[in-house]
């Protein structure tokens, strides 16, 4: 057939609109092939490009984050260093004990029933405590002096100048106050002030390993903080990973460990700036640079800043109204000073301990300003050979610390430097109301038939009689035409034993227990119009006995001591 009249012949080679859709769907369908095949193409790539790096095949989903390293000075030792002891802003650091003396606020004031005294100084100083409050006691109760002695240690292992003065200092300006000030060191202004300076590259008169006591500065501080953020999000990408949709896919898979590794390589950075921080000079850990390179600088100005704290210490102690007393702690390695026992030689001694030469070379430094210190008005006691006629053992350890014998003997040399101040401020000041008892040096109280009677009594006022009743093993309170009125208030008890040891834990700051009651708890009652109370005493051997009857706020009605001769 022909085609109508006017129609247009079709061109050949084309189709009608049927027939056309084909090749495009071919196309779409070649098109999406070969993006298929260039995306199995790329992850097959990216699975050989992650097993030639990294060893092995990926794992869709695995959590393969990076390892960095934590250098070892980032790990705050100082959190584990010196647990009994915490930084302090002024004093370097005391005792963690909340109750320790250092720590107490308000610090300790004057009392008129008792000697203040401030003891300063290092580990040995710690240890002769109550080997002095023991020595003091006895003292007191020798003499018929009524204040009773009480220790309030200032001391703390490795303390040295000058904390001493800075302690007293902060303390007496918080309103502390002081009868006597004892100060016993010398030891540890020599060989821990001259081994930070030689040796640990830390200034020599700050506190004892200061830079491990500072824990982390302030440029150590931001960088670990910046630390701790990359860490963050080194641990949020390490999730990602893990909880992708795409965790299937190596490309991914490559892409987010390279994300890890680029976190990673910056935290390697920074605990490496970290490390170089720790290890090189920080001012807030090492002070100040020491112009002092030389051994033999370190000895003479180590004993010159001991010397003037002591100056300075006795300074405050006058302006405190108070006496300030020095010791020089005797130490094993000055020469010619002990004849050793064999067991000191054995234990005590050491002729490798890095003390000896330190000791050796520093005190003669220490002991060449004894002149000075007294010609300043210090109240100054070398120490250093009162075991000289001494063989028998009394070094515990071949660094300076002495076992009970030792440190008694210290002790005794102590108190009989301090005699002079310890009888003036023993003794009852013109205001004191103290009334002495001392049944050994009155005459006995004698019955009607002339026979002593037991126990011996000495009145207290016109109306109050205290008696040591039942073989000395209680106290007796006696007040004839007694109302109810005179036994309202409160009873006070001091008991001063002749060791401090025997004290319960809770007095033995104090050098004495406080046994204050009230009359009806106690037992008291009213016989034939007397008012009678006996309380028990303690076991322990009792130096001094105080007592008395007090208004709250007001102050004391009466005070009686009594102290007891040694049996």
């Amino acid at each position: 057939q022909t085609a109508p009249a006017g129609a247009k012949a079709r061109p050949a080679g084309k189709s009608s609109g049927a027939e056309t859709a084909l090749p495009f769907r071919k196309k779409v369908l070649y098109y999406g092939l070969m993006l298929l095949l260039t995306l199995l193409a790329l992850e097959g790539m990216a699975r050989i490009a992650y097993y030639a790096a990294y060893g092995q095949g990926y794992g869709g989903g695995r959590s393969d984050t990076p390892r960095d390293f934590t250098p070892l000075p980032i790990n705050d030792l100082t959190g584990n260093f010196d647990l009994q002891r915490i930084r302090h802003p002024f004093y370097g650091f005391t005792d963690s004990a909340p109750g320790h003396a250092l720590n107490a606020m308000p610090p300790r004031q004057r009392r008129e029933d008792a000697v203040i005294i401030g003891l300063l100084g290092g580990s040995v100083a710690a240890g002769v405590k109550p080997l002095l409050q023991n020595a003091l006691n006895r003292w007191f109760a020798a003499n018929n002096l009524p204040r009773q002695p009480t220790i309030i240690d200032l001391t703390g292992e490795g303390i040295k100048q000058p904390q001493q003065m800075l302690i007293v200092a902060h303390t007496l300006q918080l309103g502390g106050e002081f009868d006597l000030i004892i100060n016993l060191d010398g030891f540890n202004e020599i060989t821990a002030s001259v081994s930070q300076g030689l040796y640990e590259g830390v200034f020599p008169f700050f506190p004892l390993w200061w830079d491990k006591r500072v824990g982390l500065t302030s440029a150590e501080i931001l960088l670990s903080g910046s630390i701790g953020v990359l860490r963050q999000e080194q641990a949020r990408q390490a999730q990602d990973a893990a909880t992708s949709p795409w965790r299937w896919s190596a490309v991914f898979g490559l892409a987010s460990r390279w994300r890890q590794e680029r976190t990673a390589a910056e935290i390697i950075r920074l605990n490496h700036e970290l490390a170089a921080t720790q290890a090189g000079y920080i001012l807030e850990k090492h002070g100040p640079r020491s112009r002092l390179k030389k051994d033999t600088e370190l000895f003479a100005e180590a004993a010159r800043v001991w010397y003037r704290n002591s100056v300075i210490l006795a300074g405050l102690a006058e302006l405190a109204g108070a006496d300030y007393y020095h010791f020089l702690q005797p130490n094993q390695y000055v020469p010619d000073t002990k004849p050793l026992s064999p067991e000191e030689r054995e234990f005590a001694y050491s002729p490798d301990s890095p003390k000896k030469p330190l000791v050796e070379q520093g005190y003669p430094q220490l002991r060449a300003f004894n002149p000075e210190l007294q010609k300043r008005g210090v109240n100054y006691f070398d120490l250093t050979g009162i075991f000289a006629d001494h063989p028998e053992t009394l070094y515990r350890d071949d660094c300076c610390h002495f076992n009970d014998r030792g440190y008694e003997l210290l002790a005794a040399a102590m108190v009989q430097g301090m005699e002079p101040a310890l009888q003036r401020r023993g003794g009852p000041s013109p205001a004191d109301p103290v009334s002495e008892l001392d049944a050994a040096r009155r005459p006995p109280v004698l019955d009607a038939a002339g026979n002593p009677v037991e126990p011996a009594a000495a009145p207290v006022n016109p109306d109050f009689r205290v008696y040591l009743a039942e073989g000395r093993t209680a106290v007796q309170y006696v007040r004839a035409a007694c109302a109810p009125a005179d036994v309202e208030h409160p009873f006070f008890l001091h008991l001063t034993p002749r060791n401090v040891s025997d004290l319960p834990p809770a007095h033995r700051e104090s050098g004495f227990e406080n046994r204050d009651f009230n009359f009806y708890a106690a037992g008291g009652e009213f016989q034939e119009g007397q008012c009678v109370v006996q309380v028990p005493l303690p076991a322990y051997p009792i130096a001094r006995l105080r007592t008395g009857q007090y208004v709250a706020g007001v102050g004391e009605l009466w005070i009686a001591s009594f102290p007891f001769p040694e049996e």
